[in-house]
Protein backbone atom coordinates (compact mmCIF):
# COMPACT_ATOMS: atom_id res chain seq x y z
CA UNK A 1 0.00 0.00 0.00
CA UNK A 2 2.71 2.32 -0.05
CA UNK A 3 5.67 3.50 -2.39
CA UNK A 4 8.80 5.47 -1.23
CA UNK A 5 8.45 8.28 -3.83
CA UNK A 6 9.97 11.36 -3.07
CA UNK A 7 10.04 13.32 -6.39
CA UNK A 8 7.93 16.32 -5.70
CA UNK A 9 6.70 17.13 -9.71
CA UNK A 10 5.64 13.82 -9.60
CA UNK A 11 3.78 13.60 -6.31
CA UNK A 12 2.06 16.54 -7.34
CA UNK A 13 1.55 14.93 -11.18
CA UNK A 14 0.02 11.48 -9.23
CA UNK A 15 -2.59 13.95 -7.62
CA UNK A 16 -3.92 15.49 -10.48
CA UNK A 17 -4.44 12.71 -12.73
CA UNK A 18 -7.42 10.73 -10.92
CA UNK A 19 -10.61 11.51 -11.69
CA UNK A 20 -13.48 12.42 -9.13
CA UNK A 21 -15.75 9.42 -8.37
CA UNK A 22 -19.01 8.50 -8.69
CA UNK A 23 -21.28 7.80 -5.71
CA UNK A 24 -20.63 3.86 -4.98
CA UNK A 25 -21.19 1.39 -2.53
CA UNK A 26 -18.43 1.29 0.60
CA UNK A 27 -17.86 -2.52 -0.38
CA UNK A 28 -16.55 -1.14 -3.61
CA UNK A 29 -14.29 1.43 -2.34
CA UNK A 30 -10.86 1.01 -2.08
CA UNK A 31 -7.27 2.16 -1.84
CA UNK A 32 -4.91 2.87 -4.23
CA UNK A 33 -0.98 3.15 -3.80
CA UNK A 34 0.03 4.98 -1.11
CA UNK A 35 2.53 8.09 -2.27
CA UNK A 36 4.74 9.64 0.49
CA UNK A 37 4.36 13.62 1.06
CA UNK A 38 8.02 14.78 0.32
CA UNK A 39 8.49 16.38 3.75
CA UNK A 40 10.83 15.73 6.66
CA UNK A 41 9.97 14.67 10.47
CA UNK A 42 7.95 12.63 12.16
CA UNK A 43 3.92 12.79 12.46
CA UNK A 44 0.90 11.67 14.11
CA UNK A 45 -1.40 12.96 11.84
CA UNK A 46 -2.68 14.95 8.64
CA UNK A 47 -5.53 16.68 7.88
CA UNK A 48 -6.71 18.33 4.90
CA UNK A 49 -7.32 21.92 4.41
CA UNK A 50 -10.95 22.78 3.19
CA UNK A 51 -9.65 23.76 0.07
CA UNK A 52 -7.42 20.78 -0.39
CA UNK A 53 -4.50 22.89 -1.35
CA UNK A 54 -2.13 21.73 1.39
CA UNK A 55 -2.46 19.34 4.65
CA UNK A 56 -2.34 20.43 8.45
CA UNK A 57 0.30 18.03 10.03
CA UNK A 58 0.35 17.02 14.03
CA UNK A 59 4.38 16.79 15.07
CA UNK A 60 5.42 13.50 16.86
CA UNK A 61 3.67 12.60 20.50
CA UNK A 62 1.32 16.01 19.00
CA UNK A 63 4.02 18.52 19.53
CA UNK A 64 4.26 20.83 17.27
CA UNK A 65 1.59 22.15 13.94
CA UNK A 66 2.92 22.08 10.68
CA UNK A 67 1.15 23.19 7.17
CA UNK A 68 2.58 21.33 4.10
CA UNK A 69 1.52 22.20 0.38
CA UNK A 70 1.24 19.45 -2.19
CA UNK A 71 5.19 20.79 -3.39
CA UNK A 72 6.05 19.14 -0.25
CA UNK A 73 6.74 22.58 1.16
CA UNK A 74 6.84 22.20 4.94
CA UNK A 75 5.75 25.97 7.43
CA UNK A 76 5.72 25.69 11.16
CA UNK A 77 3.11 26.95 12.71
CA UNK A 78 3.81 26.47 16.15
CA UNK A 79 6.62 23.84 18.10
CA UNK A 80 4.75 24.15 21.22
CA UNK A 81 3.83 20.91 23.25
CA UNK A 82 0.10 19.64 22.42
CA UNK A 83 -0.44 22.14 19.32
CA UNK A 84 -1.06 19.25 16.91
CA UNK A 85 -3.55 17.59 19.43
CA UNK A 86 -7.55 18.01 18.47
CA UNK A 87 -6.65 20.81 15.96
CA UNK A 88 -8.93 22.51 13.67
CA UNK A 89 -9.35 24.63 10.99
CA UNK A 90 -10.93 27.81 11.31
CA UNK A 91 -14.12 28.88 9.99
CA UNK A 92 -13.04 30.49 6.59
CA UNK A 93 -10.62 27.48 6.01
CA UNK A 94 -7.87 29.92 6.04
CA UNK A 95 -5.93 29.34 9.41
CA UNK A 96 -5.79 27.19 11.98
CA UNK A 97 -7.61 26.70 15.44
CA UNK A 98 -5.55 25.07 18.40
CA UNK A 99 -4.43 24.45 22.05
CA UNK A 100 -0.61 24.97 23.46
CA UNK A 101 1.05 24.24 26.17
CA UNK A 102 3.48 26.95 27.09
CA UNK A 103 6.39 24.54 27.61
CA UNK A 104 6.53 20.64 28.68
CA UNK A 105 5.87 21.05 32.22
CA UNK A 106 3.12 23.63 32.45
CA UNK A 107 -0.64 22.86 33.18
CA UNK A 108 -1.73 25.89 31.71
CA UNK A 109 -2.95 26.11 28.32
CA UNK A 110 -4.11 28.99 25.72
CA UNK A 111 -6.14 29.15 22.27
CA UNK A 112 -4.41 30.22 19.62
CA UNK A 113 -5.31 30.85 15.62
CA UNK A 114 -2.87 30.89 12.84
CA UNK A 115 -3.46 32.36 9.10
CA UNK A 116 -2.02 31.66 6.01
CA UNK A 117 0.20 34.19 4.59
CA UNK A 118 -0.11 36.08 8.00
CA UNK A 119 3.06 35.90 10.39
CA UNK A 120 2.67 34.25 13.90
CA UNK A 121 -0.30 33.05 15.62
CA UNK A 122 -2.94 35.03 17.36
CA UNK A 123 -3.89 33.99 21.47
CA UNK A 124 -7.43 33.67 21.89
CA UNK A 125 -7.63 33.02 25.21
CA UNK A 126 -5.51 33.62 28.36
CA UNK A 127 -3.39 30.81 30.17
CA UNK A 128 -6.17 28.41 31.14
CA UNK A 129 -6.30 25.32 34.04
CA UNK A 130 -8.93 23.52 31.97
CA UNK A 131 -9.12 24.39 28.65
CA UNK A 132 -10.83 21.83 26.01
CA UNK A 133 -10.67 20.82 22.74
CA UNK A 134 -12.39 23.55 20.44
CA UNK A 135 -15.10 23.58 18.22
CA UNK A 136 -15.49 25.49 14.66
CA UNK A 137 -18.80 26.25 13.35
CA UNK A 138 -20.57 29.10 11.24
CA UNK A 139 -20.93 30.90 14.92
CA UNK A 140 -17.40 31.04 15.51
CA UNK A 141 -14.86 29.05 17.80
CA UNK A 142 -16.28 27.56 20.47
CA UNK A 143 -14.72 26.02 23.69
CA UNK A 144 -15.10 25.12 26.95
CA UNK A 145 -13.47 26.32 30.30
CA UNK A 146 -14.32 25.31 33.88
CA UNK A 147 -18.47 25.97 33.36
CA UNK A 148 -18.54 28.08 31.00
CA UNK A 149 -19.57 27.59 27.31
CA UNK A 150 -17.26 30.41 25.33
CA UNK A 151 -17.58 31.67 21.63
CA UNK A 152 -15.06 34.00 20.11
CA UNK A 153 -14.03 34.89 16.33
CA UNK A 154 -10.99 34.63 14.76
CA UNK A 155 -9.70 37.54 16.58
CA UNK A 156 -10.21 36.44 20.68
CA UNK A 157 -13.42 38.95 20.42
CA UNK A 158 -16.17 37.71 22.84
CA UNK A 159 -19.28 36.46 20.78
CA UNK A 160 -21.24 34.66 23.26
CA UNK A 161 -21.28 32.92 26.64
CA UNK A 162 -23.17 30.46 28.69
CA UNK A 163 -22.44 29.47 31.83
CA UNK A 164 -23.13 25.63 32.31
CA UNK A 165 -23.57 26.00 36.22
CA UNK A 166 -25.32 29.25 36.43
CA UNK A 167 -22.75 31.66 36.40
CA UNK A 168 -20.11 30.08 39.00
CA UNK A 169 -17.69 29.32 36.38
CA UNK A 170 -16.97 33.55 36.78
CA UNK A 171 -15.06 32.96 39.24
CA UNK A 172 -12.72 30.55 37.70
CA UNK A 173 -12.67 32.95 34.82
CA UNK A 174 -11.60 35.75 37.07
CA UNK A 175 -9.05 33.36 38.94
CA UNK A 176 -7.91 32.55 35.72
CA UNK A 177 -6.99 36.33 34.70
CA UNK A 178 -5.89 37.53 37.73
CA UNK A 179 -3.28 33.84 37.23
CA UNK A 180 -2.06 35.61 34.29
CA UNK A 181 -1.20 38.78 36.08
CA UNK A 182 0.60 37.50 38.50
CA UNK A 183 2.78 35.13 35.89
CA UNK A 184 3.15 38.39 33.92
CA UNK A 185 1.42 37.14 30.91
CA UNK A 186 -0.85 39.78 30.27
CA UNK A 187 -1.87 39.80 26.69
CA UNK A 188 -5.15 41.27 24.57
CA UNK A 189 -6.46 37.91 25.18
CA UNK A 190 -6.17 37.98 29.08
CA UNK A 191 -8.60 41.42 29.26
CA UNK A 192 -10.82 38.69 26.57
CA UNK A 193 -10.78 36.76 29.47
CA UNK A 194 -11.69 39.12 31.77
CA UNK A 195 -14.34 40.27 29.68
CA UNK A 196 -15.91 37.05 29.47
CA UNK A 197 -16.43 37.01 32.97
CA UNK A 198 -17.89 40.08 33.15
CA UNK A 199 -20.07 39.42 30.22
CA UNK A 200 -21.78 36.40 31.41
CA UNK A 201 -24.48 37.66 32.39
CA UNK A 202 -25.09 40.24 30.33
CA UNK A 203 -24.96 37.12 27.76
CA UNK A 204 -27.24 34.92 29.36
CA UNK A 205 -29.87 35.83 26.32
CA UNK A 206 -27.31 35.05 23.61
CA UNK A 207 -26.42 31.38 25.14
CA UNK A 208 -23.34 29.37 23.19
CA UNK A 209 -24.76 26.69 21.29
CA UNK A 210 -22.27 23.73 20.47
CA UNK A 211 -21.14 20.33 22.01
CA UNK A 212 -18.45 19.91 24.64
CA UNK A 213 -16.91 17.49 26.52
CA UNK A 214 -17.28 16.82 30.15
CA UNK A 215 -14.66 16.63 33.00
CA UNK A 216 -16.08 12.68 33.10
CA UNK A 217 -15.66 12.21 29.56
CA UNK A 218 -19.35 12.66 28.56
CA UNK A 219 -20.45 14.85 25.74
CA UNK A 220 -23.69 17.23 25.99
CA UNK A 221 -24.82 18.88 23.25
CA UNK A 222 -26.67 22.49 24.11
CA UNK A 223 -29.14 24.24 21.91
CA UNK A 224 -29.80 27.82 21.20
CA UNK A 225 -32.04 28.39 24.50
CA UNK A 226 -29.26 27.22 26.82
CA UNK A 227 -30.72 24.15 27.18
CA UNK A 228 -28.07 20.76 27.18
CA UNK A 229 -28.77 16.81 26.57
CA UNK A 230 -26.13 14.44 26.17
CA UNK A 231 -24.94 13.65 23.07
CA UNK A 232 -24.92 9.97 23.68
CA UNK A 233 -25.15 7.91 26.19
CA UNK A 234 -24.32 3.67 25.82
CA UNK A 235 -24.88 1.63 28.08
CA UNK A 236 -21.26 0.41 30.01
CA UNK A 237 -19.84 2.80 28.22
CA UNK A 238 -17.27 4.65 30.68
CA UNK A 239 -16.38 7.83 28.58
CA UNK A 240 -15.68 9.52 24.91
CA UNK A 241 -13.26 11.01 23.20
CA UNK A 242 -13.98 14.22 21.47
CA UNK A 243 -16.48 14.14 18.66
CA UNK A 244 -16.16 14.38 14.72
CA UNK A 245 -19.32 16.48 12.90
CA UNK A 246 -20.22 15.35 9.58
CA UNK A 247 -20.45 18.17 7.06
CA UNK A 248 -23.80 18.83 7.08
CA UNK A 249 -23.65 18.88 10.66
CA UNK A 250 -26.45 16.22 11.09
CA UNK A 251 -24.84 14.04 12.76
CA UNK A 252 -21.24 12.98 15.27
CA UNK A 253 -18.81 9.68 14.88
CA UNK A 254 -17.79 9.31 18.51
CA UNK A 255 -14.88 7.08 20.05
CA UNK A 256 -15.71 5.30 22.90
CA UNK A 257 -13.04 4.56 25.82
CA UNK A 258 -14.17 0.94 25.15
CA UNK A 259 -12.68 1.30 21.85
CA UNK A 260 -16.00 0.91 19.84
CA UNK A 261 -17.28 3.66 17.46
CA UNK A 262 -20.56 5.12 17.00
CA UNK A 263 -22.73 7.85 14.54
CA UNK A 264 -25.39 9.58 16.45
CA UNK A 265 -27.88 11.76 15.07
CA UNK A 266 -26.77 15.65 16.47
CA UNK A 267 -31.21 15.59 17.02
CA UNK A 268 -30.57 12.40 19.30
CA UNK A 269 -31.60 9.01 18.99
CA UNK A 270 -30.30 5.45 19.04
CA UNK A 271 -26.28 5.73 18.31
CA UNK A 272 -25.20 3.23 15.39
CA UNK A 273 -22.26 0.86 16.74
CA UNK A 274 -19.58 0.83 13.79
CA UNK A 275 -17.89 -1.95 15.84
CA UNK A 276 -14.10 -1.10 16.88
CA UNK A 277 -12.07 1.53 15.43
CA UNK A 278 -10.00 5.01 16.27
CA UNK A 279 -9.60 8.37 14.63
CA UNK A 280 -12.65 8.61 12.50
CA UNK A 281 -13.03 11.06 9.64
CA UNK A 282 -15.86 11.88 7.60
CA UNK A 283 -16.09 11.62 3.68
CA UNK A 284 -17.37 14.80 2.61
CA UNK A 285 -21.07 13.52 1.13
CA UNK A 286 -21.19 12.25 5.05
CA UNK A 287 -22.18 8.54 4.02
CA UNK A 288 -18.48 7.16 4.93
CA UNK A 289 -16.55 7.14 8.13
CA UNK A 290 -12.54 6.44 7.51
CA UNK A 291 -10.69 4.93 10.55
CA UNK A 292 -8.30 2.59 11.69
CA UNK A 293 -8.34 -0.74 14.17
CA UNK A 294 -5.11 -1.36 16.03
CA UNK A 295 -4.14 -3.96 17.81
CA UNK A 296 -1.49 -3.97 20.70
CA UNK A 297 0.36 -6.18 23.24
CA UNK A 298 -0.79 -4.15 26.44
CA UNK A 299 1.60 -1.73 25.97
CA UNK A 300 2.53 -0.14 22.66
CA UNK A 301 0.47 -0.71 19.00
CA UNK A 302 1.84 -3.76 16.97
CA UNK A 303 -0.58 -3.07 14.05
CA UNK A 304 -2.59 -0.77 12.37
CA UNK A 305 -5.03 -0.77 9.39
CA UNK A 306 -7.38 1.54 7.48
CA UNK A 307 -10.81 0.77 7.57
CA UNK A 308 -14.16 2.12 5.96
CA UNK A 309 -18.06 1.73 7.11
CA UNK A 310 -20.94 3.49 6.16
CA UNK A 311 -22.60 5.61 8.25
CA UNK A 312 -25.96 3.62 8.88
CA UNK A 313 -23.40 0.46 9.68
CA UNK A 314 -24.80 -1.34 6.80
CA UNK A 315 -21.23 -1.88 5.18
CA UNK A 316 -17.57 -2.42 6.81
CA UNK A 317 -14.64 -2.94 4.88
CA UNK A 318 -10.77 -3.14 5.67
CA UNK A 319 -9.26 -1.31 3.31
CA UNK A 320 -5.41 -1.81 4.21
CA UNK A 321 -3.28 -4.85 5.24
CA UNK A 322 0.10 -4.20 5.73
CA UNK A 323 3.03 -4.87 8.30
CA UNK A 324 3.32 -0.91 8.78
CA UNK A 325 1.41 0.90 11.30
CA UNK A 326 -1.18 3.02 9.55
CA UNK A 327 -3.13 5.40 11.20
CA UNK A 328 -5.01 8.85 11.81
CA UNK A 329 -6.76 8.68 8.23
CA UNK A 330 -8.58 12.11 7.01
CA UNK A 331 -10.63 12.20 3.68
CA UNK A 332 -10.08 15.02 1.25
CA UNK A 333 -12.64 17.37 0.48
CA UNK A 334 -13.21 16.39 -3.22
CA UNK A 335 -13.78 12.62 -1.95
CA UNK A 336 -10.94 11.73 -4.00
CA UNK A 337 -8.23 10.88 -2.00
CA UNK A 338 -7.21 9.70 1.98
CA UNK A 339 -4.40 11.04 3.72
CA UNK A 340 -2.87 8.73 6.15
CA UNK A 341 0.06 8.36 8.68
CA UNK A 342 2.47 5.36 8.08
CA UNK A 343 5.46 4.52 10.63
CA UNK A 344 5.39 8.77 11.46
CA UNK A 345 5.47 9.47 7.41
CA UNK A 346 2.51 10.84 5.42
CA UNK A 347 0.64 9.26 2.22
CA UNK A 348 -2.00 9.87 0.00
CA UNK A 349 -3.89 7.30 -1.57
CA UNK A 350 -6.48 7.45 -4.22
CA UNK A 351 -10.09 6.27 -3.57
CA UNK A 352 -10.82 4.04 -6.24
CA UNK A 353 -14.26 2.51 -7.02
Amino acid sequence: MKSNISIRNYFVFICLCFVALGVVPANALSLGEGVALPVQGTFNRAVWSPDGSGIALAGERYKGLYYADLFGNLFTISDKPLAGWKFRWSPDGQGLVYRVRDDEESTTLALMCSKRGEEGSKQLTPWLNDLFPPTVGEDGITYRSGDELITVDEDGNVIKVHSLSQGRGVLSRVMSVAASLMLGRLTGATYTGFACALASQAAAGKPSKGVYLDSESQIWVVDENGNRRKLIDVEDEPGYCAPEQSPDGSKYAVEGFSGNLYVTDARGGEPINLGEGHNPSWSPDGRYVIFEVTTDDGHVITSSDLWVASADGSERIQLTNTPGIEGSPTWSPDGNYIAYIVDGQVYIAPVEP
